[in-house]
């Protein structure tokens, strides 16, 4: 086990810093193999020193649209109650498709080289009911230092379509990487999935999702060599009946109603919601993937059909686990209230069966993020490291 994070480190606000669920959460049981990171030792990669990770400055190219999508009716999403917009996200752009059509947006950050680079797909959070790309690229710092490329994706929320739309957008976005790979000096054969929360769970579908959910038009896709998972859903079906994941899950699937209001009153406590956040950090622009503090109370939703069970399992990373899928780094708090902790440990489980490559930092005490700096720095450095193990990184 390497050594705990020097104190003395530099600290950095990343944007997976999301504020705890206010319910307690179902607590997870310990986790072995978890990792701690060392301080870089000297001569070591300059990447993994966090003084590093404002020194370089990509190249932006910001809203290009690499799909135009159905607008889908979602009447789950919509007899549910507005999310709202969270801070520090693009703003809406005008459409220039067809009636009924959207466009789909993604932001290059093109890190100069005199070679391809390595690309990270982020992909933002928001329970799959709200959030965009973030409007910058302050949680992007340590990928640029270890030079690569970051490219930041839009995909449809559950207003705008249910599942599996938004996974079918982020393998389209990653088409459009390999496409347009000469243009903007990407590595095609290099490309890493990242993000937090509902991020998280789409960053692990588009590493491990079949051939048979590309929709027409992105069947010809990059290959995914690591995926970097924040505390993300593996098993959507068990989402649907988690206290902390009900409400956005149904909303996301899309099969059903929501049921009458509870006549009681409600409990004291608000439910757990997706990806709270805090004020922006003076190291970074707002957490594009923040949910209100406060929420009404959610509501209360009928026992998932067989249909929806399985509509959710077609989602669920857990159904696609094999030998040969790419190695997978996982950070959750064993605490989280919004995702059952415990789809963390299945996870890791799953991929060791598997023999698949992974690594996993459990943060004791933590929640569904909202770590401290330090934890947020020590995740940072060890999947940069664990990147570096498997080959994506010199």
């Amino acid at each position: 086990m390497r050594s705990p994070v020097a104190a003395a480190m530099s600290l950095v606000a990343l944007s997976f810093a999301l504020t705890a669920s206010c319910l307690s959460a179902q607590t997870a049981p310990p986790a072995t193999g978890s990792a701690t990171a060392a301080a870089p030792a000297a001569g070591g990669p300059a990447y993994l020193d966090p003084a590093n990770w404002r020194t370089v400055k990509p190249v932006v190219t910001d809203d290009i649209v690499y799909a135009t999508v159905p607008h889908i009716p979602n009447p789950s999403a919509e007899a549910a109650p507005n999310p709202g917009t969270p801070n520090g996200i693009r703003p809406p752009l005008p459409n220039s498709g067809p009636p009924g059509t959207m466009d789909m947006h993604l932001d290059v950050y093109q890190v100069p080289s005199d070679k391809p680079t390595p690309v990270v797909i982020q992909i933002h959070g928001g329970g799959w009911i709200r959030g965009d790309r973030p409007s910058g690229s302050g949680s992007f710092g340590p990928f640029f230092a270890a030079g690569m490329s970051v490219v930041a994706v839009q995909y449809r929320n559950a207003i705008d379509a249910p599942a599996p739309a938004a996974v079918q957008d982020v393998l389209c976005a990653m088409s459009w990487v390999k496409r347009n790979a000469a243009k903007y000096n990407f590595d095609p054969n290099k490309v890493v999935t990242w993000g937090g929360s509902a991020g998280g769970h789409l960053a692990l579908m588009a590493g491990y999702a079949p051939a048979s959910m590309d929709p027409p038009g992105c069947t010809d896709q990059p290959k995914v060599v690591a995926v970097i998972d924040m505390y993300g859903a593996s098993d959507v079906a068990e989402s649907l009946t988690f206290h902390g994941s009900m409400d956005f899950t149904h909303q996301w699937i899309g099969l059903d109603l929501p049921l009458p209001p509870d006549p009681a009153p409600a409990a004291a406590a608000t439910p757990a919601t997706p990806d709270s956040a805090p004020a922006a950090a003076s190291a970074g622009p707002a957490n594009p993937d923040g949910m209100p503090r406060a929420r009404p109370q959610p509501p209360r939703w009928p026992e998932p059909t067989e249909a929806m069970l399985a509509r959710a399992r077609e989602v669920s990373p857990l159904t696609y686990i094999h030998p040969g899928l790419p190695p997978t780094f996982i950070i959750n708090g064993d605490h989280d209230g919004t995702y059952n902790p415990t789809q963390s440990y299945k996870l890791k489980a799953a991929l060791d069966a598997a023999h698949v490559p992974n690594e996993e930092d459990i943060v004791v005490g933590g929640g569904h993020g909202n770590f401290s700096p330090a934890e947020n720095q020590k995740g940072t450095i060890l999947w940069m490291q664990f990147l570096h193990d498997n080959g994506v990184l010199q």
